[in-house]
């Protein structure tokens, strides 16, 4: 009878297994949760490109507002009218200025600009002379170092004043280069430069 039963049992669990067929495993609810939903995608997204924009737009409104206040108002060379300067001379607040390509030293450059009824260049303040911000090359001027007393003089007699422009010495030159912004650098007098010239008209 042991056997019996045992053999209906076995029997029982063969036909359970032949006749409950493979289930897939169904997923369970903290499966979709861990898949975000597109509209969350989405909206994400969205939000990302916003708050780029926001601070691109901030960004731009800045430079505009910076580039505004910092602005060099344009300088018009015939500001007003001067008098007649030789051709191709630029015209400047009641001065004539020519800018040489040529390249001499500076007793060569002064030696020019006499020839012309004019002077090397002299900074005499730079309100009136706000044309030499532009400048970004290097040209002789008519500033030299005085052996005897040591002062730097322009080629009028009048010395230096530090409120016409820096200078800033570089080794032992006792002749003057314009560069830029008000800044004059020492030289040595033989080497060659190209030179501005200058001629007021009163």
């Amino acid at each position: 009878m042991e056997l019996s039963e045992s053999h209906n049992y076995k029997s029982e669990l063969r036909n359970h297994a032949t006749s409950t067929p493979w289930k897939k495993k169904r997923p369970t609810l903290n499966t979709y949760e861990k898949k975000p939903s597109p509209f969350f995608l989405a909206w994400s997204i969205a939000g990302a490109l916003g708050i780029h924009f926001l601070i691109m737009t901030m960004i731009k409104t800045a430079v505009i507002i910076y580039s505004s206040f910092n602005q060099v108002a344009p300088i018009s060379l015939n500001e007003s009218y001067c008098g007649p300067c030789p051709k191709n001379w630029i015209c400047y607040r009641n001065t004539c200025y020519q800018f040489f390509s040529e390249t001499k030293n500076w007793f060569q450059s002064q030696a020019s600009c006499m020839s012309q009824n004019s002077s090397l260049l002299k900074i005499y303040n730079k309100e009136d002379q706000d044309l030499f911000k532009l400048v970004k090359s290097y040209h002789w001027m008519g500033l030299v170092k005085n052996p005897t007393s040591g002062f730097w003089q322009w080629e009028d007699g009048s010395f230096l004043s530090p409120n016409q422009l820096t200078l800033i010495e570089m080794e032992n030159g006792t002749c003057a280069l314009y560069g830029s912004s008000f800044k004059g650098y020492t030289e040595n007098c033989s080497i060659s430069s190209t030179y501005i010239c200058m001629r007021r008209i009163v």
